[in-house]
């Protein structure tokens, strides 16, 4: 059905947008499994050719709001709705044709799921975890595989290997790979393979400011220096005060920037947030 919607349609992909469009029925069913829709308000960001619109409309959902960039996109799903191809008789459903990243969610709750290509992961991933007033409760997202195995690097071998993309992550959300999706499932098919992810959203770092945490990790990783202090005493803090932290969290000085759990993260920034910066 969705390679037929490609060719009724004469869609082809847009390397400007980055567009590979999933085409295995099978997959594309267990994406709309991956959370429970029922009664829920859900956006779909880049839905393209709306195969995954199709089945979520079959779905109970309270509303479907779909978030597409693409205009060509925009006039075939409004033919597809006057062929009767979709129906949302049951659903309050809802086009907009704009960029993701200047969307701003009329719901004080709501789920996501997402294609996003690897050049725009980072830039979504921090609008609706950190840029929105309410970010959503749950997030299933469909991104290429490389970049999910370097944010998986923290589980390998029981040693954390943080990275800005993972903590910005692990701050807000619980993370889990769902499925492996491989390249031959796309058309056109791309040059790597992708994960589908999901984010449950927590509030156990609640009390650390998001804009101190954004601020301050970007001193962590402003270089390449290997030990965590010396990144702050270089440009920052003074080495006194830094000891000072470093010795209350019971933090050896000597302590590799990228070799510090989430928690030890977030009880940093606490810490540093009490010095003018």
């Amino acid at each position: 059905m969705s390679e037929e919607i490609l060719k009724r349609y004469k869609i082809r992909a847009k390397k400007a947008l980055w567009q590979n469009f999933l085409v295995n029925e099978n997959i594309i069913e267990n994406i709309a499994s991956i959370i429970d829709t029922t009664d829920k308000n859900i956006i779909e960001v880049w839905p393209w050719y709306w195969a995954l619109t199709e089945i979520l409309l079959k779905q109970e959902l309270e509303s479907l709001t779909l978030i597409e960039l693409d205009s060509d996109m925009i006039k075939i799903l409004d033919n597809r709705i006057l062929l009767w191809e979709l129906e949302s008789s049951n659903t309050n459903f809802e086009i907009k044709n704009l960029d993701v990243l200047r969307y701003i969610p009329e719901f004080s709750k709501y789920s996501v799921i997402a294609n996003i290509p690897y050049y725009i992961t980072s830039p979504i991933l921090t609008h609706f975890l950190y840029k929105l007033e309410k970010a959503p409760d749950e997030m299933v997202i469909l991104m290429q595989k490389d970049v999910w195995d370097k944010i998986l690097d923290i589980f390998k071998d029981k040693k954390p290997k943080s990275s800005v993309i993972w903590l910005m992550m692990a701050k807000k959300s619980f993370v889990t790979e769902e499925l492996f999706v491989a390249k031959e499932n796309f058309v056109p098919a791309p040059k790597v393979e992708s994960s589908v992810l999901k984010f449950v959203s927590h509030n156990k770092f609640n009390n650390i400011d998001d804009k101190d945490f954004l601020r301050i990790i970007k001193i962590w990783f402003s270089s390449a220096r290997k030990k965590l202090i010396k990144n702050f005493i270089n440009s920052w803090f003074e080495k006194n005060s830094i000891l000072e932290i470093f010795n209350k969290l019971d933090i050896n000085e000597n302590i590799r920037w990228d070799a510090i759990w989430i928690e030890q993260w977030c009880e940093l920034v606490d810490e540093l947030s009490k010095i003018n910066i």
